[in-house]
């Protein structure tokens, strides 16, 4: 707005309300700094919140002892823990392959979420025993499943992915056979009613929607009466950290990400509306086994969870809480 015009608008309020020339402009621009005050002041204090918590998460996470202990399995290797050796870590890259992430940092998000599922297993009444069996559904290089060791007997715990080197890797690292290579649609090769868990972090974050309904379908066929699983999936919040990307000097798989929607405003409305959101665009879906009718960047709503399944599973819970976690987990149980 110029000064002219600013100006003539303050002489029409002034000339209304019959007030001294520059009272109304001094009255107003205090108003405005002290508006403007009391919202930098919020949004100090809701940033300031934010960093609480999760600074409160992240010292509780950093301090844990089982947190503490398999972090040493990393820094100074090997570990013996109750009488078992734990897993050693592939290289680097090969951490940064599957999530970006490698080292300390990749064992704390994947502390986070093996803590959610223990502690929600334990709430629904299904608290973890080592008689139980566990699937862990793309797993990786087993940065989720080494935590399951705190409760289950190697020779209990499972996983499947369909990139054969990393099941090589888990096979080694774990010194298991239990970890197989599947094909991206369904059937496995277990046998009916063989686990009582199936978890699956980062993998229907990126699945199509035909392929989370033919995967649900196994886990139903795989799953031990009143079994559960908790899977992840991209969270709203993700919309606008892609669309901030159109902002930064990014390339790749970023830039990618940055344009995956021709419009993002639509695709949150969609999310808004319970509707799978789905975007398979050239650079978010991958190559070999993850093409785009399967693979990609997937965003499903608390209410499509509640219903799209509701034939095969009971909705239990939907964990979403962004000052601590990478992805919201989405809790079901066999009917």
């Amino acid at each position: 707005m110029s000064l002219n015009l600013t100006y003539s608008i303050y002489t029409m309020f002034r000339e209304h309300n019959k007030l001294p020339q520059n009272q109304l402009f001094k009255k107003e621009r205090e108003n405005w700094k002290f508006n403007a005050m009391i919202l930098s002041v919020k949004s100090h204090l809701i940033n300031l919140t934010k960093a609480i918590r999760y600074f409160r998460y992240l010292t509780g996470t950093h301090y844990n002892k089982r947190f503490k202990v398999m972090r040493s399995s990393y820094l100074n290797p090997p570990v013996i823990y109750d009488g078992i050796k734990l897993p050693g870590f592939p290289p680097e890259q090969m951490q940064r392959d599957t999530t970006g992430h490698a080292g300390i940092y990749a064992l704390r998000e994947a502390f986070i979420f093996y803590k959610d599922c223990t502690d929600t297993f334990c709430e629904l009444g299904s608290p973890l025993q080592a008689k139980h069996r566990l699937l862990d559904f793309g797993a990786g290089w087993g940065r989720i499943t080494r935590f399951f060791l705190y409760e289950l007997p190697p020779e209990n715990i499972y996983g499947i992915d369909v990139m054969e080197d990393y099941v090589e890797i888990c096979r080694k690292t774990f010194r298991s056979e239990n970890f197989q290579v599947t094909a991206p649609f369904p059937p496995t090769n277990f046998p009916n009613e063989k686990f009582d868990y199936i978890i699956g972090c980062s993998v229907f974050s990126h699945l199509s929607e035909e392929a989370c309904k033919r995967w649900m379908h196994e886990f139903h066929r795989l799953l031990a009466p009143a079994g559960i699983v908790a899977l992840t999936t991209r969270g709203r919040w993700f919309f606008d950290y892609c669309e901030s990307l159109k902002r930064r000097n990014v390339s790749g798989y970023l830039d990618a990400l940055s344009k995956m929607f021709d419009d993002f405003s639509d695709a949150r409305a969609r999310y808004d509306r319970g509707e799978f959101v789905h975007s398979n665009r050239e650079g978010v879906c991958g190559g070999g086994a993850m093409q785009p009718d399967f693979y990609g960047e997937s965003f499903i709503p608390k209410k499509y969870a509640e219903s799209a399944y509701e034939n095969l599973f009971y909705f239990r819970k939907f964990l979403s809480d962004s000052t601590r976690q990478a992805q919201p987990i989405m809790f079901f149980q066999k009917r």
